[in-house]
């Protein structure tokens, strides 16, 4: 047995020692790179919010916003992790990452009046701020996402973490039949569709944990 995943193993905690240990082959690569963009700021805010962890860490590189001076709200308890990894907690955690509505609405009411600033990349569809006031946020592109396509061998297990990184993928392959899909969330779900599949499970979480126990069910039956 074969499974891909569109991360780099290091993002992958025990998933690839727990494929070791079951002698299945894993085929870790993300087939998207992430370039750093310029950016000014120019409304004041209370709050940032992270879409994802590679927002906060080009924010961060670019040295122009202490976030210890600021409430930090983030999407999903992955990117939480990694931000405490870098030394920094939010107030805010969604739920349901995979879920953009939900996620959009749950955090317009914790908000409340406060005024957010949102850093994403090119390619973000701003879903979070479907239940705000245009008035109350503010977003900067912080980081642009471009392909890195790879023939990827056929596989028993496809794994996709993003929409991006499954443009890239049909760039140069296809599912191979009978496989086992699994995705990261609604997004990645209509994404695929485009390409006229169905996903056989959607992470709704988004975490390690979660999909670790979505493969062990897939390997195990």
């Amino acid at each position: 047995m074969t499974v891909f995943i569109s991360k780099a193993e290091s993002e992958l905690e025990e998933i690839p020692h727990y494929l070791n240990s079951q002698n299945i082959k894993g085929v870790f690569e993300s087939l998207i790179r992430f370039e750093p963009l310029s950016f000014q700021i120019n409304s004041p805010f209370e709050v940032i919010f992270f879409p994802s962890i590679r927002s906060a860490k080009f924010v961060l590189d670019s040295g122009q916003i202490d976030l210890s001076a600021y409430i930090l709200a983030c999407n999903g308890s992955q990117t939480q992790k990694r931000l405490l990894d870098l030394g920094y907690s939010c107030d805010y955690i969604a739920e349901n990452a995979g879920d953009p509505d939900r996620v959009a609405k749950d955090f317009s009411q914790w908000l409340g009046q406060k005024k957010v600033l949102i850093p994403h990349s090119n390619l973000s569809a701003l879903s979070v701020t479907k239940y705000l006031i245009p008035n109350q946020y503010s977003t900067i592109e912080v980081y642009k996402t471009v392909d890195f396509p790879m023939l990827i061998e056929p596989c028993d297990i496809y794994v996709f973490s993003s929409p991006s990184n499954i443009d890239s993928f049909f760039k140069q392959n296809a599912i191979k039949a009978g496989s086992t899909i699994i995705v990261w969330g609604n997004t990645s779900l209509n994404c695929l569709q485009k390409y006229g599949h169905q996903a056989d499970y959607k992470l709704e979480e988004g975490t390690m944990v979660e999909l670790f126990k979505v493969l062990q069910k897939n390997i195990n039956k």
